[in-house]
């Protein structure tokens, strides 16, 4: 059985999962990011049965930190990276507390408890130029991590360190795996510090 959540106050901090997975977009219509609406509740049902959550928007609220936003994801432009899946150790709660709305705050950033935030991203636009695309995506991603295979669809097109130019934090961006091994669901644990 999977838990639809609608309020973030409701994933309890001390909650255990090996995969925290938000679906990222501008908050406005585009048939990429409705692609991944659309497909929610499959995703969570899934994810439910795999020690994972997956966390969409239910409402158009902005977020805005020094990491995240909707012009910029870890300093790299938005139109690049948006709509996306993001594949995090970041809590819930670290959206909350750290959410500076409109306003730039200096400093706000702080390191989480138990280690950095860690962020893979999966833009969307690399991958798919139709929403059937997207759904494809969606579900060979939840296959490989439902049946504990390496993400044999994906591979690393950059991998960036915390304050290595203008990085805020560690991230990996992922691209589609034409040829060769794919991502190792190992290595995606280890970063994520979940192994």
């Amino acid at each position: 059985m999977g838990l639809h959540v609608h309020s973030l106050d409701n994933i309890p901090v001390s909650e255990n999962r090996d995969y925290l997975i938000y679906l990222l977009d501008y908050g406005w219509h585009e048939p990429l990011a409705e692609a991944l609406k659309d497909n929610y509740a499959e995703m969570a049902k899934k994810a439910a049965t795999n020690r994972a959550v997956v966390i969409r928007g239910t409402e158009a609220l902005h977020f805005e930190n020094e990491v995240f936003s909707w012009h910029k994801i870890n300093n790299e432009n938005g139109d690049d990276i948006l709509p996306a899946i993001l594949i995090t150790n970041a809590h819930p709660s670290y959206f909350r507390e750290n959410n500076s709305g409109y306003i730039s705050k200096k400093g706000l950033y702080r390191e989480m408890q138990g280690g950095d935030l860690k962020l893979i991203l999966v833009p969307l636009r690399k991958f798919c130029t139709s929403t059937t695309e997207v759904v494809n995506l969606i579900t060979k991603l939840f296959i490989d991590i439902e049946e504990g295979l390496d993400l044999s669809n994906f591979r690393v097109a950059k991998e960036v360190k915390k304050g290595i130019g203008s990085a805020i934090v560690d991230s990996i961006i992922l691209e589609p795996n034409i040829a060769g091994i794919g991502f190792s669901l190992n290595k995606l644990k280890e970063y994520l510090s979940l192994k």
